[in-house]
C-alpha cells in the first residue's frame, strides 16, 4: 500500500498548469488573508475600540456573505467563477486601501461588509472553478491541496504580520501600537490581495475535458430539490458558528488570557496555519481509505477534542490543542466540499457552492456577534464550550448524510 507521503507527491505531479496557477492565486489570497485577521483587530484597538467592537465587525464581515452568498452563486453560474474570482481579489484589495484611512464607526462598518462580499466574492468562485479544470478521481486532492496553499501560507503570513507594526513603527517613528503603524502594516494586504488576481487573470486556459469525462461517467445529472441542497449546507452552517465563536479572537484571547506580545501573538497563529496547511494535505490519503464522508466526519470529530485541550491552564497545552483544532478542521473541510461536489450535478453547482458560503457565513457572522458579548461578561471559557459542541454537531451532519 502506497504510503501517506506517495499518495501525496503522486498527486502533486498529476497537477496541470491552469490548477497550479488557481493555486498561485490561493497562496496570494491567503497571505493577504492571514496579515488581514492578524492585525485588523489590534487597529480597531488602537483606534479606541474593544471586543464587542471586533464582534460586530467580524459579523459585518461573515454576514455580507451570508446576505449576498446565493446572488454570488447565480453570478457564479451566469459569468463564469474566473471572471468573479479576479473581481473579488482585486477588490478586497481595494477594500482595505479604503479601511486603512478611516476611523469612523459606521465607515468601517460600511467597507468592512465590502471587503466581506469581496472574500465570498474570491472564495466561492474558487471551488467551481477546480471543479471544471479536474477530474472527480483528483479531486479530493486538488482541494486539499487548494486548502493547504491558502493555509500553510498563514504561517508566512502571521509571522510577517506581527513583525509588520513594529517595522512601520520604525520607519514612521512612532510606538508599535499606534494607529499609525497599523494602517502602514495593513497596506501589505491590499498590495497582496491585488497581486492574487493576477495567475487568474493572466494566461489562465480553463479546460472543460475533466468536466466532460466526469460528469458523462460518475456524477449525478438529475437536478436536487433545495431541501438536499439545504441539507447538504448544514454542516457549513455548524463548522461557521464553531469557528465564528472563537477564531474572531484568537489574536485578543491569546494576547489577554497568556499576555502575549504582538510578535508572540503572530508567532503562535503562524504554528496554528502550519498545522492547518499540513492537515489540508491529509484529507486525501484519509479519504482514500476511508471515503470522502467517513474521513471529513472522523476528522471533523477530532477537532472536538482538540478544542477540548484549550481549557487547560497551560500555554503549550493550549497552543497543542489550537494546532490539532486547526489540523483536524482544514482536513476535513476540502473533503466536505468534494463528498457536496460528488453529489451535486454540474447545473446545481454554483447553488450548492453559495449554501454552503451562505450558512457558514451566516453561522460564523451570528456567533461572532454572539461571541464579543458573551466574553465581555463572561471571559473565553464559555466561548470555547460552545464552539466545542458546535463542532461535534458538524461532524455528526457530515456523517449522517446519505450517498445515494
Amino acid at each position: 500500500m502506497p504510503s501517506i507521503a506517495a499518495r501525496i507527491r503522486t498527486a502533486v505531479m498529476q497537477v496541470s498548469p491552469q490548477v497550479w496557477r488557481v493555486l498561485s492565486h490561493s497562496l496570494l489570497f491567503g497571505l493577504a488573508g492571514s496579515v488581514a485577521d492578524l492585525l485588523f483587530n489590534f487597529y480597531l484597538v488602537s483606534l479606541g475600540y474593544g471586543n464587542d467592537t471586533a464582534g460586530l465587525m467580524a459579523t459585518i464581515y461573515r454576514g455580507a456573505g451570508a446576505l449576498l452568498g446565493l446572488p454570488i452563486g447565480l453570478l457564479i453560474d451566469r459569468f463564469g467563477p474566473r471572471m468573479l474570482l479576479v473581481v473579488g481579489a482585486i477588490g478586497f484589495g481595494v477594500a482595505f486601501a479604503l479601511l486603512v484611512v478611516v476611523s469612523q464607526l459606521w465607515t468601517l462598518a460600511l467597507i468592512v461588509f465590502l471587503a466581506g462580499v469581496a472574500n465570498v466574492l474570491a472564495l466561492t468562485a474558487v471551488v467551481p472553478l477546480l471543479t471544471g479544470i479536474t477530474s472527480g478521481e483528483e479531486r479530493a486532492a486538488v482541494f486539499g491541496m487548494n486548502a493547504s496553499a491558502a493555509l500553510i501560507i498563514g504561517l508566512v503570513g502571521s509571522s510577517v504580520g506581527g513583525l509588520l507594526p513594529g517595522l512601520a513603527a520604525a520607519i514612521l517613528g512612532v510606538g508599535a501600537q499606534d494607529t499609525a503603524a497599523y494602517r502602514l502594516a495593513l497596506s501589505v494586504v491590499v498590495a497582496l490581495g491585488i497581486a492574487s488576481a493576477l495567475p487568474v487573470l493572466l494566461g489562465f486556459r480553463a479546460s472543460p475535458y475533466a468536466e466532460v469525462a466526469v460528469t458523462r461517467t460518475t456524477e449525478p445529472r438529475r437536478r436536487l430539490p433545495a431541501r438536499a441542497l439545504v441539507r447538504f449546507a448544514l454542516p457549513s452552517l455548524l463548522l461557521g458558528i464553531g469557528g465564528g465563536l472563537f477564531l474572531p479572537f484568537q489574536n485578543l484571547f491569546f494576547r489577554s488570557v497568556f499576555n502575549l506580545s504582538d510578535a508572540a501573538v503572530g508567532a503562535t497563529l503562524a504554528i496554528g496555519a502550519l498545522g492547518m496547511g499540513l492537515g489540508a494535505l491529509l484529507g486525501a490519503p484519509a479519504a482514500a481509505w476511508l471515503g470522502l464522508r467517513r474521513a471529513a466526519s472522523l476528522l471533523r470529530f477530532g477537532a472536538v477534542l482538540a478544542v477540548a485541550l484549550m481549557f487547560a491552564p497551560v500555554l503549550p497545552v493550549v497552543v497543542a490543542g489550537y494546532v490539532l483544532r486547526g489540523a483536524f478542521i482544514a482536513a476535513s473541510f476540502p473533503l466536505n466540499d468534494a463528498l457536496v461536489m460528488k453529489l451535486t450535478p454540474a447545473q446545481q453547482r454554483g447553488a450548492a457552492v453559495s449554501l454552503l458560503t451562505v450558512l457558514w457565513s451566516l453561522g460564523w457572522s451570528v456567533a461572532a456577534w454572539v461571541s464579543g458579548q458573551m466574553q465581555v461578561a463572561y471571559g473565553f471559557v464559555p466561548v470555547l464550550a460552545a464552539s466545542l459542541v458546535a463542532y461535534a454537531l458538524s461532524a455528526w451532519a457530515i456523517w449522517s448524510i446519505r450517498e445515494e
